[in-house]
């Protein structure tokens, strides 16, 4: 058998077919052991063409597998990677000009050593594609056969070195081995009469229908159990592993529905979106469905619908997935509705992006007008390159919103009140329910349901993933932090006197001061309704997560206190002596503790959440509580730039707010030293006492955003993070967890996207230099 290797991602046994530039293999079975526990196991396997200045072609290989303990309700998947599907993952970042800029840039870092992204392993052995035991293939030549229906003897075999392999076998069939560290598998699969398409299959035809059997190895077991099942395998079918993307900022979304009915037929069900990566809008879309007869006959549906259901959402990699579709063609008298056995079951590669649904479902609908029941297995791989970093936080927005409705729920209850009440609420015997649910829910949900840009809770998030550990069981953490960060907010709106915020009334212009200020304050303490969920029963640890919050409280209300307490007279001192230190000090205090020590504490929950130890802990704190404070830092500049942008004003957030109302900012502080002091003067004293007119306003902040006090800021905040960041990534593995924590320090630090109309190099949007400011007639 004439063979192809990878170990550098060189082809080493011939040429692939002419016009071939990828070859794909999928496969997968449904087993039951002699007890009847039910397992299903899938696994596919991807080569794709490189391009090479000379010499044989290169080949990146992919290999994912699946193993889904049904009655357990257990997902265990391992994905694994050759240097030359490195490489095509970094080449694909680097030209992905939709992509956002800062994520594409954390990407390529993490590629740089051409090593691959955890989850995802190397292969230690190189992978061989060969022609199958009838000798096709022979003379040096490697077969790859990318049809769809993988019925012949002429396909590959494919030998994934220590991790597995896909053999033909003497007699029609083949085996396919898996080796993991908590399942494996040994199975021959025997293949019924191959697909015969009657009309247009147009694409959607598959694999043969097997008998499969042989042993599994399930996780926590000791020793491989006999099993036997069906199954099917089929070549060619675009599963969205290592493909090649489409350029000018589009995206492919797909998704396979591979369902078996007890009455003996096939259906296979399958569609594309085309989607526009910065507004994640559909552009396009094609579905297609196909289904086989116990004969091997194939009929082509003329109609076809598939809708998704129930949408579930990662949290990790906030990919948004369907757990139950409806299957419908009216020409094949056709209605099925396929449901997936549990949520969460999502492989996690950066083969597609982040990861994608492989899902075992259940079945149970009509054919030809009879009832029929069955299985499927649903693969789901959304578009998922991020066109805008915000657009991805903003997909937490819903799980946070789903879990502050748990805990702060939309009606009143005696439980409701028990829990608010600290465990004491039984004596009122449910008389104060409504009273309790008016005046400590309703105000925190005014502001909680419209949302925010949502990082603070990603930042909880990010800490758990991060150390290897899924978030999705700690979601209750999710609304304790939007819980007590509106509250703050709705404080921070009474003190500053905040007509709105967040798109709606402030709080206590609809519940008045007095009802706003104590459910707010009583906001601060959901953490502890939420600990005994997400938490083991730990005395130490929860001692730990209890001190971390307690500490940042502390600091929160002593930053605020600064900010209460303002700035005018360190800026009078700054600008009477061109001396801005002292006062810059004052405010990079007052950020830190009002932002950045929040950001650090939700961060250090998460870590200690998923166990962090040693000084993982302090460093993914340190890195947080820059990001935060650049955060802040950034906010600052936004607001400077949005008023020295063309036409500002308006109920923008960022459009002068701040020196309309004469606070001081980082860019105002930035300023002293680098306008001429009579300019500086002049500056100050426009804005000062507050309530400037608007193109007042609008002539300060061309001043401030011309003279590099913007680029200063900018490059504090940038220095904040790259900082921080260089002590904690050789502390936590690469992952995509990993990236994008990079990414969101690199948002943090620069947000200049918000406010298009305005270049801080004193340009206004059509690339003219600006020539309005207080210097200027």
């Amino acid at each position: 058998m004439a063979a192809a290797e990878s170990g550098n991602g060189r082809a080493g046994g011939g040429a692939t077919e002419p016009g071939t530039r990828a070859g794909r293999w999928r496969l997968g079975c449904r087993l039951v052991t002699e007890a009847g526990d039910e397992y299903v196991v899938t696994a596919s396997l991807v080569r794709r063409c490189l391009a090479a200045v000379d010499g044989p072609p290169r080949w990146g290989h992919g290999l994912v597998w699946s193993f889904i303990d049904v009655g357990r309700r257990l997902h265990r998947a391992q994905s694994w990677v050759d240097r030359g599907a490195v490489s095509a993952l970094r080449a694909a970042a680097a030209g992905a000009t939709g992509m956002d800029a800062r994520v594409r840039a954390a990407l390529l870092e993490a590629l740089a050593g051409g090593l691959p992204v955890a989850p995802d392993r190397l292969f230690a052995e190189p992978v061989r594609v060969g022609a199958g035991q009838d000798g096709a293939g022979q003379g040096g030549t490697e077969r790859v056969d990318s049809g769809r229906g993988g019925g012949g003897r002429g396909e590959a075999d494919l030998v994934f070195g220590e991790v597995g392999a896909w053999r033909a076998e003497n007699g029609g069939g083949y085996r396919l081995t898996l080796r993991g560290e908590q399942a494996g598998c040994d199975l021959g699969f025997a293949p019924g009469p191959a697909p015969g398409a009657e009309g247009p299959d147009d694409g959607g035809g598959g694999g043969p229908r097997c008998a499969v059997g042989g042993r599994i190895t399930v996780p926590g077991g000791r020793a491989a159990v006999v099993v036997s099942g069906e199954g099917w395998y089929e070549s060619g079918t675009d599963d969205g592993l290592l493909a090649e993307a489409p350029g000018g900022g589009r995206d492919i979304g797909r998704r396979l529905l591979t369902v078996f009915l007890d009455d003996g037929w096939r259906v296979d069900a399958g569609g594309v979106e085309h989607v526009e990566m910065a507004a994640r809008t559909v552009t396009g879309h094609r579905t297609t469905l196909t289904a086989h007869g116990p004969d091997g006959r194939a009929v082509a549906a003329r109609d076809v619908r598939l809708r998704p259901h129930r949408p579930w959402t990662s949290l990790s990699t906030l990919n948004r997935y369907p757990t139950s579709w409806e299957v419908a063609s009216d020409h094949l008298r056709l209605r099925l509705y396929v449901t997936a056995h549990f949520p969460g079951q999502e492989v996690r590669t950066m083969l597609t992006g982040h990861g994608f649904l492989c899902a075992a479902a259940r079945v149970s609908g009509t054919r030809d007008g009879r009832p029929v029941t069955g299985w499927a297995v649903v693969t789901a791989v959304p578009a998922q390159r991020i066109g805008d970093l915000e657009e991805y936080l903003g997909r937490l927005q819903e799980v946070t919103r789903r879990e502050v409705r748990r805990l702060y729920p939309d009606r009143p209850s005696a439980a409701l009140t028990t829990s608010l009440l600290g465990g004491t609420g039984a004596s009122l015997d449910g008389f104060a329910d409504t009273a309790v649910h008016e005046t400590l829910v309703r105000p925190v949900r005014h502001l909680a349901d419209p949302g925010g840009r949502g990082w603070r809770a990603y930042v909880c998030c990010a800490a758990i993933e991060l150390l290897g550990v899924r978030a999705d069981p700690y979601a209750p953490l999710l609304a304790a932090v939007e819980v007590i960060h509106s509250a703050n907010l709705a404080i921070d709106d009474i003190q500053d006197g905040a007509l709105h915020r967040r798109g709606v009334p402030a709080v206590h212009r609809v519940f008045g001061v007095p009802a706003t200020m104590n459910a707010a304050t009583a906001a601060y303490f959901a953490l502890d309704r939420v600990i005994d969920e997400v938490l083991p029963d730990d005395d130490r640890l929860r001692l730990a997560v209890c001190r971390t919050y307690l500490r940042m409280l502390r600091a929160a209300h002593g930053g605020q206190a600064l900010d209460l307490a303002g700035h005018t007279e360190e800026m009078d001192a700054a600008v009477a002596s061109g001396d801005a230190r002292p006062l810059l000090r004052r405010l990079r205090a007052t950020h830190r503790f009002k932002t950045g020590v929040p950001a650090r504490a939700f961060a250090e929950l998460g870590a200690l959440a998923a166990g962090a130890v040693g000084a993982r802990p302090a460093a993914i704190g340190a890195y947080f509580e820059a990001v935060g404070t650049a955060y802040q830092i950034s906010d600052d500049v936004l607001d400077v730039l949005g008023a020295a942008a063309p036409h500002s004003g308006g109920r923008r957030k960022h459009s002068g707010e701040d020196l309309r109302s004469g606070r001081v900012t980082m860019p105002l502080a930035h300023c002293v030293g680098r306008l001429p002091a009579d300019r500086m003067s002049q500056v100050w004293k426009a804005v000062r006492d507050g309530g400037a007119p608007a193109d007042t306003v609008h002539r300060a902040a061309a001043d401030i955003a011309r003279s590099g006090a913007v680029q200063a800021c900018r490059q504090e905040a940038r220095t904040l993070v790259d900082d921080a960041w260089r002590r904690l990534a050789p502390l936590v593995p690469d992952s995509p967890a990993k990236i994008m924590v990079r990414s969101l320090g690199r948002y943090a630090a620069l947000r200049e996207a918000e406010v298009p109309a305005y270049r801080a190099d004193g340009q206004d949007a059509t690339g003219r230099a600006s020539e309005e400011g207080f210097g200027h007639g």
